[in-house]
């Protein structure tokens, strides 16, 4: 599933091909994916252009010329595409806007897990549906008040999007393991310093991910990563990852090097 530097890398694709284009046609081959009537969508978009971009998390909202906003989440295997020639419309392009230049920004959405929807504020729409600010953003003392009550998991706050919003199953288990805290650990018994360096922990993975472009391959070799699958040993002790389930979510941690206590 695309999270938070993977969204970011889309939003800068986007940010390059697709604003300021007149757009003159949308197609839409599976209804489900928009949560608005096709019809709706038509009179907010047709005849109007996409002037620019904020994202919140694995949110990506495009502001459009006549004040409304279109509301991206790119669910399991969602992408952008732009594209000229109406013959090369991806296999999986499932919705599909046309611009005056004769370009195409096709959203790619192979498992349908993805969707749009529009609101008229990015504020209200974060709200609603209990999202906290960008995980990117957080300071630690935000961090810290929005985590350490918590009676879970932390691999389950971590992955909560009213907590850290962005954070997927990969960063939060890259972040555990590089901050050595077990995944099954409470919060709430998580000390200062713990707290301090899973913060600290998870704006390297965010900037290291989103400075290379989420291309994992690239990553420093003591990202878990690497482990996740095919070479499932750890880094640091050499000896077999466990892969346990938090929270219904496959979990990869090193039971040597994120001990419990």
């Amino acid at each position: 599933m695309p999270e938070l530097p993977e969204v970011h890398g889309y939003q800068q694709y986007i940010n390059k091909t697709c604003l300021d284009h007149i757009i003159v046609a949308m197609d839409v081959r599976d209804e489900r994916l928009i949560k608005k009537p096709l019809k709706d969508f038509k009179e907010i978009l047709l005849g109007n252009s996409l002037l620019r971009t904020e994202r919140i998390g694995k949110y990506l909202f495009i502001h459009i010329s006549n004040g409304a906003i279109l509301v991206v989440h790119f669910g399991m295997t969602g992408r952008p595409n732009y594209y000229h020639e109406s013959a090369d419309r991806p296999r999986f392009g499932h919705i599909d806007i046309g611009f005056e230049n004769g370009y195409h920004f096709a959203f790619e959405n192979k498992r349908k897990f993805g969707w749009w929807d529009i609101t008229d504020s990015v504020e209200n729409y974060r709200k609603e549906h209990k999202l906290n600010i960008d995980a990117r953003d957080l300071t630690f003392d935000q961090f810290k008040e929005a985590v350490a009550h918590r009676k879970t998991a932390i691999k389950n706050v971590l992955m909560n999007q009213s907590v850290t919003t962005g954070v997927g199953n990969w960063i939060a288990d890259d972040v555990l393991y590089q901050a050595q805290i077990h995944p099954l650990k409470k919060a709430n018994a998580l000390n200062e310093k713990e707290l301090k360096t899973i913060y600290d922990k998870l704006q390297h993975v965010i900037e290291v991910a989103i400075d290379l472009e989420a291309h994992y391959n690239d990553f420093p070799d003591y990202f878990l990563i690497h482990n996740r699958k095919g070479r499932e040993f750890c880094y640091h002790t050499g000896k077999e990852l466990e892969k346990i389930k938090v929270g219904g979510r496959t979990t990869y941690f090193s039971p040597e090097w994120q001990k419990m206590s």
